[in-house]
């Protein structure tokens, strides 16, 4: 791609009506808003470690492929239900970041990882990456100054979505070079922090803390020890949480005070785990975990008071709250929020985020029938009026 292509097409910043429609959850009494419900392609907010609310929380942005040329950018107003296209670039984006603070998205577009001015809506080519390789995932540092990601040496294997498992591990046992880079969003080379044979993949940056960032060794869970801390100044990386023989841990994020780090994992067989969630210190000090319902899932929490999960696929189709009980020095039985209805590993993962005000909770689902939409469910002011969890696998008070 030359940086010519990335001259935005005509539908770049046009405005759409309104979609959203409201209702209280038919199993939990929650008030959920649908905020997208269009049949010409699926919406997805962004992944769930990364900050989807942006202008003092007045809009939210979301991917889309509503545009006919593959996922592009758009955002929705939280006060009127308006949508705006922000990008319409003649190729997919991927590993969508965002820095509220700062006003700027990044994003690659086939080859090159492009910055993005949410404010003016203009486009800053960043970086080209090297002839057979692939970008991931990335992040824009707490002082908004760098985009931070993970590259790596692209592999002749046929993607299996039948077998992802034994896609992973043969992708996994390639051990093709990964580099761990930061680029200036201001312009300038790149800086190359790791350089190794194995996968690395999916970069998280620490929302305060400017040199530091998560990079993980990606693969089968039980075979790696996923979670790694790198310090961009100093360049010294370490497991975060180091896991033992029979332990998994994954999808790893930042808390808002961008000193600890959560996940969620198992221990033993993953068809009969022993299933957790918690958060550490980015130093591997301060542990807390907590039974969890399954390995099929994602957790997100900007405190450790407050936490939410996606359920599973395997038979807890609802966001679940975990509310932290000081005294009992414990998380309480977990309460349902709302019903996404996640019916499979194929199905759009609800990938639930709480709000940064952390009064509601973002999530994906096809429960409306069709493709995925956005919903944003309302946590309610009286906590207790949420149903308890009564599945299997976690106790109830």
């Amino acid at each position: 791609m030359h940086d010519d292509d990335l001259v935005q097409g005509p539908d770049a910043g046009r405005e759409l009506p309104t979609e959203w429609r409201t209702y209280d959850d038919p199993d939990t009494g929650a008030r959920v808003r649908q905020l997208t419900d269009c049949e010409e392609g699926d919406s997805w907010h962004l992944y769930f470690t990364e900050p989807s609310w942006y202008d003092d929380g007045r809009r939210l942005l979301f991917r889309s492929t509503r545009g006919g040329n593959g996922i592009d950018l758009y955002s929705v107003d939280l006060e009127t239900g308006g949508i705006r296209q922000l990008t319409d670039l003649p190729s997919p984006l991927s590993g969508i970041t965002c820095h509220p603070g700062a006003g700027v998205a990044a994003f690659w577009v086939e080859n090159r990882l492009v910055a993005f001015d949410l404010d003016r809506e203009t486009l800053a080519p960043l970086y080209r990456l090297p002839d057979g390789y692939g970008g991931s995932h990335a992040a824009i540092t707490a002082d908004g100054e760098r985009v931070v990601a993970a590259i790596s040496e692209r592999v002749d294997l046929e993607r299996d979505d039948e077998d992802r498992e034994r896609w992973m591990e043969a992708r996994m046992n390639a051990e093709a070079n990964s580099k761990v880079i930061s680029v200036p969003i201001s312009g300038g080379d790149p800086t190359v922090h790791v350089d190794e044979n194995r996968w690395l993949n999916h970069v998280n940056a620490s929302p305060t803390r400017p040199e530091l960032v998560t990079y993980c060794e990606e693969g089968i869970w039980e075979r790696v020890d996923r979670v790694w801390g790198l310090d961009l100044e100093s360049g010294d990386t370490w497991r975060i949480r180091p896991t033992e023989e029979g332990e998994a841990v994954g999808h790893e994020y930042w808390l808002a005070d961008g000193e600890y780090v959560g996940y969620h994992g198992w221990r033993g067989d993953r068809d009969d785990p022993d299933a957790f969630f918690g958060q550490v210190r980015y130093d591997n000090e301060d542990r807390r975990e907590a039974p969890a319902p399954d390995v099929y899932t994602h957790f997100h929490s900007n405190t450790r008071d407050l936490v939410v999960g996606d359920g599973t696929h395997r038979g807890v189709p609802y966001d679940l709250l975990w509310r932290w009980d000081e005294e009992a020095g414990t998380y309480e039985t977990p309460r349902m929020l709302a019903t996404h209805g996640w019916q499979s590993d194929a199905d759009a993962h609800p990938h639930s985020r709480l709000s940064p005000d952390g009064d509601s909770v973002v999530f994906d689902s096809t429960r409306g029938g069709a493709g995925s939409e956005i919903y944003l469910a309302a946590i309610p002011d009286n906590f207790s009026d949420l149903p308890r969890y009564d599945g299997p696998g976690l106790r109830v008070d």
